[in-house]
């Protein structure tokens, strides 16, 4: 079984040799992942793929998910107009798998548990955000999330929040609703991203991070936004740091003001997107975001900028392209 606790860097940006190397580590991991769950890797391409069986251990339909144990397959079936919750997971050495072929329908994902690894739903109509995963060692993967439904609260895709989290291959589309954002911004309306992640004292930091092969189809503000504990501007001053983050190898359509918000998120890698939205600028680093490393990223034409330092602070060990003023 693959050992999920996996640590992708600890160096600094002054070390850009192990910045190099953080992204063949990455690739390598996404292999082993696709080679445990019988899914092909690296191509992005848009809805879920139906992968072979994986050894199932328990059979049920996709409502009514069944106690496991540690090790164990769960494989899931059927349509749900209740969100999937998974509150069991197994141990760092062996996390619990639940598949759902490819073909599995549920309106949300909320994943409350640790050492799982979630693949192959579709999460379509969901209230507010289309899957939400809290906990450590989490693995989220190959999974199609469509049109959450705006209730009041942010419309987001994927929110996250937890330590070694992998977001690996899914397609998160139409994540607008109820939103008339610009590049000058959303109003007074939702602030609809596809993936979303900060701290409160409801929610923890978020370090080791991977968010790798991922699709990002017309989402109305940011294609990531990732808030730190430390933001003072915002009356936010926590514990801890938010850390060590691969951004790698994605499509992002989005169309905020930039494609990506990093505030207060220290040494985060990103390599080789795909920029295709309405923004400005494509990456925006702020509050203290030190130690970046940027590489390999391809941007529309129509995006002004590739990256802009919203603070001073922020060039503390960057490692990449000159920002643009």
């Amino acid at each position: 079984m693959v050992r999920l606790h996996v640590r992708i860097f600890r160096g600094r940006s002054r070390y850009p040799g192990l910045w190099l190397g953080a992204g063949i580590v990455v690739v390598a991991l996404v292999l082993g992942w696709a080679t445990l769950l019988g899914v092909p890797a690296g191509s992005g391409a848009p809805g879920v793929r139906t992968p072979p069986a994986v050894g199932c251990t328990v059979d049920a339909v996709v409502g009514s998910v069944p106690p496991v144990e540690a090790g164990g397959v769960v494989c899931l079936s059927g349509t749900s107009d209740r969100p999937l919750t998974i509150t069991e997971g197994g141990t760092v050495d062996s996390p619990v798998i639940y598949s759902g072929g490819g073909t599995a329908t549920v309106r949300g994902i909320r994943v409350e548990a640790s050492n799982v690894i979630v693949q192959g739903f579709i999460s379509r109509d969901a209230a507010a955000m289309g899957a939400k995963l809290v906990g450590d060692n989490i693995v989220f993967l190959d999974n199609l999330i469509v049109h959450p439904i705006y209730t009041g609260d942010d419309t987001d895709g994927i929110r996250f929040f937890g330590d070694h989290i992998k977001i690996v291959q899914n397609t998160i589309a139409d994540i607008s609703e109820g939103s008339n954002c610009t590049n000058d911004g959303c109003g007074d309306g939702p602030h609809p991203d596809c993936l979303q992640t900060w701290y409160s004292d409801n929610y923890p930091t978020s370090s080791d991070i991977v968010i790798e092969g991922n699709r990002c189809e017309k989402a109305a503000a940011q294609c990531l936004m990732a808030e730190g504990p430390m933001l003072p501007d915002e009356g936010v001053s926590g514990p801890g740091q938010s850390a060590d983050w691969v951004f790698h190898n994605n499509y992002c359509d989005a169309g905020a003001n930039q494609a990506l918000m990093i505030k207060n998120i220290k040494n985060v890698a990103i390599t080789n997107n795909d920029f295709q939205g309405t923004n400005n600028k494509a990456i925006a680093l702020a509050d203290g975001s030190t130690g970046a490393y940027v590489r390999g990223n391809r941007v529309n034409p129509r995006i002004g900028k590739l990256i802009t330092f919203d603070d001073a602070d922020v060039a503390s060990g960057y490692v990449g392209p000159p920002p643009n003023d």
